[in-house]
């Protein structure tokens, strides 16, 4: 996820415009699913699961029809990225009479600064496992002693989040693996966290753009990563759909710190067609799970 933006290019698209985009783009790709079509992701350990910042500007104009075509296209796992005005006791209620749970919720990082409470208890009532400070502002992110005062907020965010039975979460970008001082942001914020308050959602994509090894993050602290961003690159460096581009997403899951991440959520920060996108790596992730549950 990326810092929230205010395009509106579907202003004025109602409802049905919403089901209509995602049922076109399903036919297209051929991968139509309503319940039970597609390539079977209950079989696996993973379930399907997409960050609705992809189809954040349908969110924007109907919760409850973004949510459906998100669910007719087959996933089973939604990661909030704001709640877009509806109550989170109804929005867990909306995603429920889908077939679909949220494990997570991305928050904003001065609520989680300044007002801890302020987002974990609407992850609670959500029915959350987790909440994740998704992003940090430029001004937050030197110097290097600004992550370990951020390993600090994590951490009493974590206590704050125990007492619900919610754990805090680190979601990165690409600038977290770029050198302060000598140092990696991301490797200060691994030592500086209490494994027992704090994990970590991997974003393959923006390691993979900030030069890193996605094999080694993982393996260099295994069981902190308990979610994961498949998001792919083309060869160019650009963001694109899952299974359209470079990034070995069945040998990363296969290996044995891949295999302890507990969720897998596919995105797209900027797509063309949102519901396409979505439909698209759908197929790809479903693939992968069956491929590693063979």
């Amino acid at each position: 996820m990326t810092k929230p933006d205010k395009d509106s290019r579907h202003a004025g698209i109602g409802r049905r415009e919403f089901i209509g985009g995602s049922a076109l783009a399903l036919a297209a790709l051929g991968t139509a699913h309503a319940g039970g079509g597609g390539y079977g992701p209950s079989r696996g350990k993973w379930l399907p699961g997409i960050q609705l910042y992809t189809v954040r500007e349908s969110m924007a104009q109907s919760v409850s029809a973004t949510l459906e075509a998100v669910a007719a296209i087959g996933y089973k796992e939604v990661e909030c990225a704001g709640y877009f005005d509806v109550p989170p006791a109804k929005l867990r209620q909306m995603i429920a009479d889908l077939g679909m749970r949220s494990p997570n919720s991305h928050v904003d990082w001065a609520k989680m600064r300044d007002d801890p409470r302020s987002v974990i208890e609407p992850a609670a009532e959500l029915g959350n496992d987790y909440v994740t400070l998704a992003w940090l502002p430029e001004e937050e992110r030197k110097p290097l002693d600004n992550w370990k005062r951020w390993a600090d907020i994590l951490n009493k965010g974590g206590e704050i989040a125990k007492s619900t039975g919610l754990r805090v979460v680190y979601h990165n970008h690409d600038f977290e693996f770029l050198q302060i001082d000598g140092r990696i942001p991301y490797d200060v914020l691994l030592a500086e966290t209490d494994p027992s308050l704090v994990d970590f959602e991997l974003d393959f994509f923006w390691v993979r753009k900030a030069g890193g090894d996605i094999g080694k993050v993982l393996a260099g602290a295994p069981g902190r990563f308990v979610m994961a961003h498949i998001k792919d690159m083309s060869e160019s460096g650009e963001m694109v759909d899952v299974g359209a581009g470079v990034i070995d997403f069945v040998e990363l899951l296969g290996t044995p710190a891949g295999r302890r991440i507990k969720h897998l959520f596919v995105e797209h920060d900027n797509p063309q067609d949102a519901f396409r996108s979505a439909a698209i790596s759908h197929r790809s992730l479903s693939r992968y799970i069956d491929e590693l549950s063979a």
